[in-house]
């Protein structure tokens, strides 16, 4: 039914993919323009609505970070 391109996954499936705590993943999220944001199951405006990350574009965030120790260093 879904397929491994837009699969979505649930905070706790995404914090044991970038070894971090679910909170972490949360505040990523909320902080980082970068991260991708969560698609939102339900009514927005709910509070219990459940989130979930597209997989791919948790991958392709990952691939788009630094490397080594290069990334502090200017050239």
């Amino acid at each position: 039914m879904t397929s491994h391109s837009n699969r979505l996954l649930r905070v706790g499936e995404v914090a044991d993919l970038l070894g971090v705590s679910r909170s972490y993943v949360y505040k990523l999220a909320q902080n980082s323009p970068s991260f991708p944001q969560p698609v939102v199951l339900g009514d927005e405006t709910n509070r219990r609505s459940s989130s979930r990350w597209v997989l791919t574009e948790i991958e392709d965030w990952v691939n788009s970070r630094p490397r080594g120790k290069d990334y502090d260093t200017e050239s």
